[in-house]
């Protein structure tokens, strides 16, 4: 409405502009019309009431009281009629100002003369503008009025509207508050009330039925895993057990953890997805990232990688502190895994980024595809299911913060976090 408004004053602008002089001139048009009627009047009057005049020498006393009035011998046979317009000199404004001249021949007492009859224009022009100016003043006003008219009315016709937006911005599908949208009096609002409640309904039972599946999911596959595992390593541990059956436990083994790790990652991305980490408080990611550094140490160690900590800046976060571990123990988890024998990790952590930086193969990640999910080279890795990358985005995209991915020759990944 607001653009609508915007093109109708911008074309009643071009119209009030257009019209004042178009205005202006018609007036003018009809004012001179009327003028050039009333001299060819007085030319007439003029003409008969001269043949009342004797003695040619009265000529300059009859036109001496009129000074718009001129009489003179002409040469030549009788002019035609003439009107023009033309600046005099006032020598009471000291100014120049415009006259309406009329010029025509007459004859007086068998000879041409000319007849000079004027009338000024000055008075008539200013009220000719001051018709044109009060117009377009009216004209403002009306557009005003019609703007604040218009204004006044879509606050009150849209507020309904409004209070639906402020509704949807604070509804939570995990609050079980019922929907209710205030009933108004414009028709269309209150059929977009009906359709968003259907909507949200549904929703709402959709995420219920997911949250509920999530949750037993998380229950009841992780316990026939963990007894699975179990089971197999008392069977390893078995003494009559052979080498070929050993070798056929150990894939097992390995298959049960990595499946295990796989329902534990997809469960997370699930209930990151499906916002089941509720709520936000101060994180202060100085204290998360050395508490998770201490726990992969002894890792690192192993895998013969260098450790380099710059931590510059408390990098305190308004988010849910769950969350942030989860983040970070992804991504310095990531730099780990995928690093090469002797090589390094590097975080640094500043009021405005948190960067962690690992060496690895020399091979950018896949243009456009860093953190889908399971991708070959990386549910490759030993210990690893594809998901790391794809849960630290979507926490990013949860908690309001931006992941960047970075290639640095020969070859150095490096994982950038905006936190502002």
């Amino acid at each position: 409405m607001t653009r609508t408004l915007r093109t109708q004053l911008a074309y009643a602008g071009i119209v009030v502009v257009a019209g004042a002089f178009v205005f202006y001139f018609l007036l003018r048009g009809i004012y001179l019309h009327e003028t050039d009627e009333a001299l060819e009047h007085r030319l007439q009057q003029t003409a008969n009431k001269l043949n009342l005049v004797s003695d040619p020498a009265d000529l300059a006393l009859w036109m001496k009281p009129d000074g718009d009035l001129e009489i003179r011998p002409a040469e030549g046979a009788p002019l035609k009629p003439e009107i023009i317009t033309e600046m005099r000199f006032d020598s009471i404004e000291k100014e120049l100002e415009p006259y309406r001249t009329l010029t025509a021949g007459v004859q007086y007492k068998g000879m041409p003369y000319l007849l000079v009859i004027r009338t000024s224009l000055v008075e008539d022009e200013d009220w000719l503008m001051g018709i044109m100016i009060a117009q377009i003043g009216l004209l403002v006003i009306l557009l005003a009025g019609l703007v604040f008219v218009q204004q006044y009315m879509a606050r009150r016709l849209w507020n309904p509207f409004y209070e639906t937006l402020a509704y949807l911005r604070h509804f939570r599908l995990d609050r079980q508050t019922p929907i209710l949208f205030a009933p108004g009096a414009v028709q269309e609002f209150n059929e977009l009330n009906k359709a968003l409640t259907e909507l949200l309904t549904e929703q709402r039972r959709v995420y219920l039925v997911q949250k509920e599946f999530t949750e037993n999911a998380s229950h009841e596959m992780q316990t026939p895993l963990a007894v699975a595992h179990t089971k197999l390593e008392l069977l390893a541990q078995d003494p009559a057990l052979t080498e070929q059956q050993a070798v056929h436990l150990d894939a097992l083994l390995s298959v049960t953890q990595r499946l295990a790790r796989l329902n534990r990652s997809l469960l997370l991305l699930a209930r990151i997805e499906n916002n089941l980490f509720a709520g936000s408080e101060p994180v202060i990611l100085h204290k998360v990232i050395t508490g998770i550094f201490g726990q992969l140490t002894e890792q690192a160690e192993e895998a013969g990688l260098t450790f380099n900590l710059f931590l510059n800046a408390d990098g305190f976060v308004e988010t849910n502190q769950t969350l942030m571990e989860i983040l970070v123990s992804n991504l310095l988890s990531n730099a780990v895994r995928h690093n090469i024998p002797g090589g390094s990790v590097t975080v640094r952590l500043s009021e405005a980024a948190f960067i962690i930086e690992n060496t690895g193969k020399a091979v950018p990640l896949p243009s456009g595809s860093e953190f889908a999910r399971f991708r070959k080279d990386a549910s490759g890795v030993t210990g690893g299911v594809g998901l790391g990358l794809a849960i630290s985005q979507q926490i990013c995209d949860t908690c309001g913060l931006k992941l960047i991915y970075e290639f640095i020759t020969p070859n150095l990944h490096r994982f950038t976090v905006k936190l502002a």
